[in-house]
């Protein structure tokens, strides 16, 4: 495993199974603090997962989660970016969306 995401699990309190989605984070991951994510990242969270102070995301990026996604810096996103969000998706600032855009969210969008 590249050594940028093991010092973000460590520095985040999460396996390397969690980083990859390959293992459920059972509640809250808060992240407001960051304001960039490594490449790979794509976790499955049961409740909400706040990275609000992300400016962009990479490629690949597609988390499922049970609660809200708080994405509210950022002001555009990748081609193929379509989360799966049980609750609220908050991507505010954005001021493009690419073709293609076809998040499943449960909530407002």
């Amino acid at each position: 495993m590249k050594r940028e995401i093991t010092e973000f699990c460590k520095a985040n309190n999460l396996t390397s199974n969690q980083f990859f989605g390959k293992e459920e984070i059972g509640g809250d991951l808060d992240l407001r603090n960051l304001t960039s994510i490594p490449e790979g990242f794509n976790p499955t969270v049961g409740s909400y997962l706040d990275l609000r102070n992300l400016t962009s995301i990479p490629e690949g990026f597609n988390p499922t989660v049970g609660g809200y996604l708080a994405l509210r810096n950022l002001t555009s996103i990748p081609e193929g970016f379509n989360p799966t969000v049980g609750g609220d998706l908050y991507l505010g600032n954005l001021t493009s969306i690419p073709e293609g855009f076809n998040p499943t969210v449960g909530g407002d969008l």
